[in-house]
């Protein structure tokens, strides 16, 4: 799911107006009195820190609705984690991959500063420090994905093995007419793990194991958020440019 979506799942619970172009906020106060601001650091707040405390406040939504927010904000690094190292998990292992990023996302780390007031509308610019502990991992999965072949391989040769009966019938007993009576099938086992699923097991404890320090990298990362102001009062936010932000937040190359 898109940044633009996140957004909207928000607004729209709260009818409120989401247009193709952007999201309409309305004035606090007067016509051009907007705390532009304070709107940008309540949803990047609920996004990421999972605070929901100002976005409840400055949209009148409700608490479900704001949580929504943040739960999709999740899902999106979760799938962007996955499309940069072509992972492939099932249902369970996803849903642990996004309790990962939650965790991650609580260390986020970005600066809203004052909106500046231009031609159009206002220019507002947030600074991201990009979380690094889930960069460069590259390497580190190919390592993971030998050894669960490995292993995998390992365990099927083990299984595939045992005991030869015996050609003078002794590892059997004999029925009327002087045949073997059939071999009782084995009671089934539980299904190994295939090495696909076991690797992206291995991937997501390496990813757990960086949780307990957040790694920060690089020059910080300054996106300009270009808000236009519409002649019936209107605010309009190209959410595509809240997406680059979600990208600088976790850093996944």
């Amino acid at each position: 799911m898109t940044a633009l979506k996140k957004f909207a799942a928000v607004l729209m619970a709260a009818l409120m107006c989401l247009g193709l172009s952007g999201c309409d906020f309305l004035p606090s106060e007067e016509f051009n009195d907007y705390d532009v601001s304070s709107y940008i650091q309540a949803l990047l707040d609920s996004s990421y820190h999972n605070d929901h405390r100002a976005l409840t406040a400055v949209f009148q939504v409700a608490e479900d609705s704001a949580q929504a927010n943040n739960t999709t904000t999740v899902e999106n690094a979760a799938v962007n984690f996955c499309n940069a190292y072509g992972l492939t998990p099932d249902e369970a292992q996803m849903q642990r991959l996004e309790d990962i990023m939650a965790k991650a996302l609580l260390n986020a780390r970005y600066q809203v500063a004052d909106e500046v007031k231009v031609e159009t509308g206002y220019t507002i610019e947030v600074t991201v420090s990009p979380i690094t502990s889930f960069s460069g991992l590259t390497e580190q999965f190919t390592a993971l994905r030998s050894q669960a072949q490995e292993e995998v391989n390992s365990k099927s040769m083990v299984n595939l093995g045992g005991e030869e009966d015996s050609e003078d019938g002794d590892g059997g007993e004999w029925g009327e007419d002087g045949e073997d009576e059939p071999t009782p099938t084995p009671a089934p086992t539980p299904l190994m793990k295939t090495a696909a699923e076991l690797y992206i097991d291995r991937a997501l404890d390496l990813c757990e194991s960086k949780l307990g320090a957040m790694e920060f990298g690089g020059a910080d990362t300054a996106i300009v958020l270009n808000i236009r102001l519409t002649q019936d009062g209107q605010l309009q936010l190209d959410l595509n440019q809240i997406d680059e932000i979600d990208l600088a937040v976790l850093s996944f190359q």
